[in-house]
């Protein structure tokens, strides 16, 4: 909502690239802000990758392939979940999808485009040019030089229309470094990630049945033809997870399944790829449990229900009333009761300074207190922790609701401390 130099001041001091959040910014200004303005851009985007998968598709095998590349994208359940987020991952797709095709085609201009553009929008789009640094090498040393030599100049260009924004991923890093709330990942994590990214993105009774049958289709795959899209594609999907894996052995963890969802259209290729006549049953099946899965996820949102808490927040609320959020274990809920007009500032007393990845960098000074207010009678808290761990001293509680896993409670100051 604010303006677009403020939001690249703010965003220079959070953990991301500000594409994303400018475009948001112009959106706005043309469709307002209500949820689903929210989420259409971000679905837009998301239509964009598709369209760059299939394109992919085409350009490297047929129409059909694209076509079934696409429908496998579009339908993949951990990508269709986050088709719908008002967050920047639809765009981060849009840009690795985009940024490979352009590659691809060696079509450098817009190579050079798509790839400023996604890395803009997220930092861990950084490994798609890892793959295609391996392609460099390859070129350069067993395939053809010019081709090489325009790559190259390719990343020459790219550096140098990124490198504005170095110096705040440097301070962004160094934060990140000092400490982050991932933990370690183990094999499991890694294996759960990839089965997320094949099939089990979304929880239900059917994800299992769904991933057998893309193993299937896989296992039937002719993977002796075309050999080098398949490395190609290969190194797409597992080269970033491999190396986010790694990294957060040795280092501070990266390790997070929706940072890295841009590699599901390559997972999505190969299994529309090099068919045999005899797979296209199981490809069916996986389609269809694909789209009931979907339709499933897309009737039965699991988006918490703020709209209903503020409802009654709104019905129950009196004069002199004072709101907060609680601060639970690293989760607060101040930017969902400021967009539905019932905001309240977090209460730390006790915390300390709160870690920078609950997103201080985008709060204004008020949003946080560590003290209330003298003289409020009534005080309204949100939290989605155990209400058991809310203490105010002086206060007593009143009255609780429940929304899901979200809680209001209203607490009164006792007569005596009054």
């Amino acid at each position: 909502m604010k303006s677009i130099p403020q939001i690249l001041s703010i965003i220079a001091r959070d953990t991301s690239p500000p594409l994303y959040n400018i475009t948001e910014h112009i959106w706005f200004q043309l469709f307002g802000s209500s949820e689903i303005a929210i989420r259409s851009l971000s679905f837009l985007y998301f239509l964009i990758a598709i369209f760059f998968v299939y394109k992919i598709g085409v350009y490297l095998w047929d129409r059909r392939t694209g076509a079934i590349a696409a429908l496998l994208s579009f339908l993949n359940p951990f990508f269709f979940s986050y088709a719908f987020e008002g967050r920047m991952y639809s765009i981060l797709a849009a840009g690795a999808a985009s940024s490979m095709y352009f590659f691809l085609k060696r079509n450098w201009v817009g190579y050079v485009i798509a790839t400023v553009a996604m890395l803009y929008s997220h930092h861990f789009s950084i490994f798609i040019l890892f793959v295609q640094g391996l392609w460099f090498l390859k070129e350069f040393f067993f395939g053809e030089r010019k081709v090489a030599i325009s790559i190259l100049k390719s990343f020459i260009a790219i550096g140098v229309l990124y490198s504005p924004w170095l110096i705040p991923l440097y301070n962004q890093t160094r934060m990140v470094g000092g400490g982050f709330w991932l933990g370690t990942p183990t094999l499991s994590d890694l294996g759960n990630l990839i089965k997320d990214y094949l099939a089990e993105g979304i929880k239900h009774p059917l994800s299992k049945l769904a991933f057998y049958a893309v193993v299937c289709s896989l296992v039937l795959r002719n993977w002796l033809k075309g050999k080098e899209k398949t490395a190609f594609l290969l190194a797409w999907f597992l080269l970033p997870i491999a190396a986010t894996w790694l990294v957060s052995q040795k280092f501070q963890s990266i390790f997070f399944n929706r940072y890295l969802l841009y590699t599901i259209p390559a997972a999505m290729l190969i299994l529309a790829s090099q068919r045999r006549k005899f797979s296209i049953i199981t490809l069916v099946s996986v389609i269809f449990l694909f789209v009931v899965i979907d339709v499933f996820y897309f009737t039965h949102p699991i988006k918490r229900p703020f709209r209903q808490l503020a409802s009654y927040v709104k019905e129950t609320r009196q004069e002199g009333d004072f709101i907060i959020n609680w601060y639970s274990n690293g989760t607060h809920h101040i930017w969902e009761t400021k967009y539905y007009q019932i905001p309240g500032p977090i209460y730390v007393s006790g915390e300390g300074e709160l870690p920078f990845f609950v997103g201080t960098a985008l709060m204004e000074e008020s949003d946080i207190i560590t003290k209330l207010p003298e003289g409020i009678g009534r005080v309204g808290i949100v939290t989605s922790g155990p209400v058991e761990e809310i203490v105010l001293p002086g206060y007593t509680k009143e009255e609780e609701a429940s929304f899901g896993s979200l809680k209001f409670v209203w607490v009164q100051k006792d007569k005596r401390t009054r």
